[in-house]
């Protein structure tokens, strides 16, 4: 099959096996069985390769130094081990893709929390001052007999700043 990457492991097994598919030698039947199960943890999840590490050296054990299994004369380990593999890139392509998406589903989550508190806030605080004008105008009312409300209304509503310093400045002309 064209594309397809075969393991060196598989590779490894194949060229031992007779025409029939059997390992005549119990003790390279016992290595593939070795292989095989740790190609099944691989593909569970279980057991990570990486470079040299791969199933071929925890099965048979460490390369001899400046050799590698299953692979011909002429190949060191560093032009073996250090090819990039497509299916690694194309992961890694893809684990940064979906963070980035989770990333902005965060943002926008976060974005429309700090929004619903900055109204909450603005509410609370328009409430907070409704109550202390409130309270300062029935101040008023006992401190001034003759003191009406709606004289300061209209000073109140022209300021865009501050309507408390205001009304501190009509009661001040009030006396």
């Amino acid at each position: 099959m064209p594309g397809v990457e075969i393991d060196r492991s598989t590779l490894w097994k194949r060229a031992r096996q007779d025409k029939h598919g059997n390992i005549p030698d119990p003790k390279v039947a016992e290595k593939a069985k070795l292989i095989d199960e740790l190609q099944k943890q691989v593909s569970e999840g279980k057991v990570s390769v990486y470079g040299s590490n791969d199933v071929l050296t925890m099965a048979l054990g460490p390369e001899h130094p400046g050799r590698v299994r299953g692979v011909g004369s002429g190949i060191s380990p560093r032009q073996y081990f250090n090819l990039p593999k497509p299916q690694r890139v194309s992961f890694d392509d893809r684990l940064k893709d979906s963070l980035r998406v989770l990333l902005q589903e965060e943002t926008k989550k976060m974005e429309a929390k700090a929004r619903e508190e900055a109204l909450r806030m603005e509410a609370r605080t328009k409430q907070l001052v409704e109550a202390e004008r409130e309270h300062f105008l029935s101040q008023l009312s006992q401190l001034i007999p003759n003191f009406d409300p709606s004289m300061l209304k209209p000073r109140i509503s022209q300021s865009p700043k501050n309507p408390i310093c205001l009304t501190k400045q009509a009661a001040l002309e009030v006396m």
